[in-house]
């Protein structure tokens, strides 16, 4: 049986696609914040798939059908601290990424594409506007807690768009649709105790590091502390899990929170500004665990320049889906494509 073919399109640099190595022929992704000198991050994990950075070189490599197109293109449009520092929504009609993302599953016309994003997307785009965004394919928009896949992050809500191709899939179409809209845990919930577990040490290779407690952070609004401060007061109040504001009209600042040991960790974020339960700043490999991203993932540090690549670990995997979607989601597509080649 021919392998499954999948191209990822805004993939990052490969938490949602990683269950798929062995099936992907690509991925394209036009954000910087994921490039980096020789793409060393993505090689990491990768090797020699390659990462495209636009449409006309997957043209000139890629002369096979694509089976499955995978992604999560940009969602800062419609995210709440995207508002709470603009005051305003912007169009993700506009949004380059989204842009391309449609224009490769209207080119190579997978037989089916998994879109990840923000559940405030579909004020923008109604069931009219991607049915003919995504001419040709049925649409199954799911629309849940990330815990219901598995990951701990109670509070993450999350859409799925899942495209079938109706040319090629004309029969069996009933069976697929109620497939893939069987929403199951790929693991246990965990608090973040659990989650955590075991990272001590911290270990450059492993992506366990973080910045000096010496050093100076913006925590919000042009409020300055240092990590040994910050530190201090969360460990004064250890029952404290946001940060409190009294020198504005908020009360907590926007994105600041600590972890706690025996509850369910929050929404894992870029940012530097989130902090684990002993009070420091969360690691690259701290918000893989509670992003679901296996051990197995390598995160790229280099000692020699420790800032740029812990900002690059911590986007790597926070700005994707958690895992379990992408293996959620895998798992649906072998079930699918060994019952449609047997």
């Amino acid at each position: 049986m021919e392998k499954l073919k999948v191209l990822g399109v805004m993939g990052g640099n490969g938490v949602i696609l990683h269950p798929f190595k062995e099936y992907l022929i690509g991925n394209i992704e036009i954000r910087s914040i994921f490039h980096s000198k020789g793409d060393i991050q993505w090689k990491l994990n990768f090797n020699d798939i390659p990462y495209y950075k636009t449409i006309k070189e997957i043209r000139q490599n890629v002369k096979s059908d694509i089976d499955v197109i995978i992604g999560a293109p940009d969602c800062g449009h419609s995210s709440i601290l995207s508002y709470s520092r603009r005051k305003a929504l912007s169009d993700p009609k506009d949004n380059k990424s989204l842009e391309l993302y449609s224009k490769c599953v209207n080119k190579f016309k997978p037989t089916f594409f998994l879109m990840e994003n923000l559940p405030k997307l579909l004020d923008t785009y109604d069931n009219d506007f991607c049915n003919n965004l995504f001419k040709g394919y049925n649409l199954r928009y799911l629309v849940s807690s990330v815990s219901g896949y598995g990951n701990s992050q109670k509070d993450r809500i999350r859409l799925l768009i899942i495209g079938i191709n109706r040319e090629k899939i004309p029969t069996a179409l009933d069976y697929i649709q109620y497939q893939i809209s069987q929403i199951y845990k790929i693991n246990e919930l965990k608090t973040t105790g659990e989650l955590l577990k075991g990272l001590y040490e911290e270990d450059i290779e492993f992506g366990h590091v973080r910045e000096n407690l010496n050093s100076i952070i913006t925590l919000y609004a042009g409020f300055k502390i240092s990590l040994k401060d910050v530190q201090k007061i969360w460990q004064n109040n250890p029952k404290l899990s946001r940060w409190v504001v009294e020198d504005r009209k908020f009360t907590t600042a926007p994105g600041v929170y600590r972890n706690t040991q025996n509850k369910f960790p929050a929404t894992a974020r870029k940012a530097n500004r989130q902090f684990n339960p002993e009070g420091l700043q969360m690691s690259p490999r701290e918000l893989a665990r509670i992003q679901g991203v296996p051990d197995s993932f390598k995160i790229y540090i280099d000692p020699n320049n420790i800032q740029y690549w812990i900002n690059k670990g911590r986007a790597t995997v926070t700005k994707t889906p958690p895992y379990e979607i992408g293996q959620w989601f895998f798992e649906n597509m072998i079930k699918i494509y060994n019952h449609e080649h047997n």
